[in-house]
């Protein structure tokens, strides 16, 4: 208990320090991110109308999972402080605090990015949205429950995938900013948080469902959207990326902790 009270306190603070700086640059990010929302759903809205094939997905549910898919944004694409932390030299800070490094890390993510996101984003959109015919609603009880799982394996294997890219980034000391610029581009498209695979060509979409980070965010949305043909199988696959990647980043992590060089201060 008192262990979670020091993850919950180190969640706390990040979350009371996101706006010291300035409230303009992070709801001008809000704001981007708004604007990439409702271009999607236009660009969906005008591919239905044109009579295109969307994947063997229906307009409501293409138009709910890419809300879902906003909102959650920051869920479906863990990213932890781990990487600037190594560049600013606050890594070796971080060693000394009462709680374990990598878990100091989760908490930190939560408080600086999920709450305040939720708070400031998804909340709002999420009640804005039937105003612009789009559904937040699951698509049945049902489907609710296996999203709540398939969300937990998500998250689970996004914080895996983020300790290995961190491992990279220390191994690739003053380079360690291409390590989360690589990251970034797999992200962008691999995870079909952007545009899902059924919308790609079947074979590049088949590929890719069943890599790990087709198991992130493609898993939880389609079955949030009720457009998911086989809900165990994609459960399945998230817990096998789980039992696979989880050992190899906590090996990688402290492996490359022997090699670690920080800088700044």
């Amino acid at each position: 208990m008192q262990t979670i009270r020091k993850y919950a306190a180190t969640a706390r603070l990040c979350a009371l320090g996101v706006f010291d700086g300035s409230l303009l640059p992070v709801m001008s990010e809000y704001a981007v991110r708004l604007l990439q929302l409702t271009v999607l759903l236009l660009i969906w809205r005008a591919l239905a109308a044109e009579g295109a094939d969307l994947g063997g997905m229906s307009l409501p549910q293409l138009l709910t999972y890419t809300l879902m898919a906003s909102i959650l944004r920051q869920q479906l694409e863990i990213v932890t402080p781990a990487t600037s932390a190594l560049w600013e030299g606050s890594i070796v800070g971080r060693y000394l605090r009462p709680v374990s490094l990598l878990g100091g890390l989760a908490a930190e993510t939560v408080g600086r990015w999920w709450i305040p996101v939720f708070l400031f984003y998804s909340l709002p959109v999420c009640l804005l949205a039937p105003f612009f015919g789009i559904s937040p609603l699951p698509a049945s009880p049902s489907a609710a429950a296996a999203f709540l799982l398939s969300l937990s394996l998500s998250v689970s294997l996004g914080f895996a995938l983020d300790f290995i890219f961190a491992s990279l980034a220390i191994r690739m000391k003053n380079g360690c900013w291409a390590a989360n610029d690589i990251r970034e581009a797999v992200t962008a498209l691999f995870t079909g948080a952007l545009i899902p695979f059924s919308l790609m060509p079947t074979s590049a979409g088949r590929i890719l469902s069943l890599l790990p980070t087709g198991s992130i965010a493609s898993a939880p949305l389609l079955i949030y959207a009720g457009a998911a043909q086989n809900v165990p199988r994609l459960l399945f696959l998230q817990l096998f990326w789980n039992v696979v990647l989880w050992p190899l980043s906590l090996w990688a992590f402290h492996k490359s902790e022997e090699r670690m060089i920080s800088y700044g201060g």
